[in-house]
């Protein structure tokens, strides 16, 4: 906790003006209008990359991503996607997708099987838009090869996805040949970025996520995967709560957050439009203060209506939340305070109180 001298009540802070109730939610359910879905043509055969509600996880749609080889010729460099762009940076944060890889098949022919991946690309680009670094997490491959011709044709090794190695990290093994199970349903991606991309994070600007299937040779065989709710994990704020101590019947007016954030992000940056208490309570008014740090007022009446609504057994340690957005993604930070409410004075002979 720090210490705060009377000065405050006279200089402060500027005000910023009235707070707004904007929702500022973290997980996305794969809503249309967040995603672009793509696809790059490769030889004849049947390609989806499109919204479902089959298998979902979510409430909300799932995104499916199929690849499926037909004709002669199948699929050779096929691939279908789904983006989306943040922006802001990812520094500090966990990035976790969950997918399904409902079918993946690799017939075994005279054309050689399937060559294919699903991945999970992150990149990271600066303020102009160009890019910095990415990261490919392969979600699975499948490496089938029983004619060696045909995988001499494709650069042996090269010409599989499964043998990529530069800015690639393996999160499903590759297949080893038949019809592939990838595992009981859903599973999630769980990631740091920022330390698989070695970058200067304070130059990024804005993060990419792309979903990808893609396929270096496909001939009678099927790839098809779901993905569904993309969280960003918040980044870890510092938050000193005042008071330390915080007495049910006071007739002060603020309680007072400080937030200080991590390195590579701007106190400045924060929508304090955006910042809660609980979850509940908007901020009431904010600005940058000493020590990188962002001062936010919440009104002390609605906070002491919310801690009474949460019947605590006072006195007691309560820890209090504070959220809010920075761009388009996400910080929170708590701190614990102590919550009294000292007893009424007891009542003196015919109801009067005791001097």
């Amino acid at each position: 906790m720090r210490a705060r001298t009377m000065l405050w009540l006279f200089v402060g802070c500027i005000v910023l003006g009235g707070i707004g109730t904007r929702a500022f939610a973290v997980t996305d359910d794969m809503e249309q209008d967040l995603w672009t879905l793509g696809h790059v043509p490769g030889y004849d055969g049947t390609w989806a990359a499109e919204y479902s509600t089959v298998d979902k996880v979510s409430p909300e749609r799932s995104i499916r991503l199929l690849l499926s080889g037909g004709g002669q010729a199948g699929h050779d460099g096929d691939a279908v996607s789904a983006v989306r762009q943040f922006d802001g940076n990812l520094l500090g944060r966990r990035l976790q997708v969950k997918y399904n890889i409902a079918q993946q098949t690799d017939v075994a022919d005279d054309w050689g099987g399937m060559h294919g991946s699903a991945d999970v690309i992150v990149s990271v680009l600066d303020a102009t838009g160009t890019p910095l670094g990415s990261r490919t997490y392969r979600l699975a491959c499948s490496d089938l090869h029983e004619k060696p011709t045909w995988y001499a044709h494709m650069g042996g090794n090269a010409g599989s996805p499964c043998h990529q190695t530069v800015n690639i990290t393996y999160i499903g093994t590759p297949d080893a040949g038949g019809e592939y199970e990838p595992g009981p349903g859903w599973q999630t991606l769980d990631v740091a970025p920022a330390e698989d991309i070695l970058v200067d994070w304070t130059s990024v600007a804005s993060v990419q996520v792309k979903l990808v299937v893609n396929s270096c040779f496909m001939h009678l065989d099927t790839f098809e995967v779901f993905f569904d709710d993309l969280n960003l994990t918040p980044a870890p704020a510092t938050v000193d709560i005042d008071p330390n101590t915080l007495d049910l019947k006071s007739q002060g007016k603020w309680i007072t957050a400080y937030i200080t954030l991590p390195e590579g992000y701007d106190v400045g940056d924060i929508d304090i439009s955006t910042v809660q208490l609980d979850g509940i309570i908007a901020a009431a008014w904010g600005d940058d203060c000493e020590d990188d740090a962002l001062m936010v007022k919440f009104d002390r009446e609605a906070v002491i209506a919310h801690l009474k609504g949460e019947g605590l057994t006072l006195p007691t340690n309560v820890t209090l939340k504070v959220t809010g957005g920075i761009g388009d993604l996400l910080f929170e930070g708590s701190d614990t305070i102590r919550v009294i409410e000292p007893p009424k004075p007891p009542a003196g002979p015919k109801g009067g109180k005791v001097k």
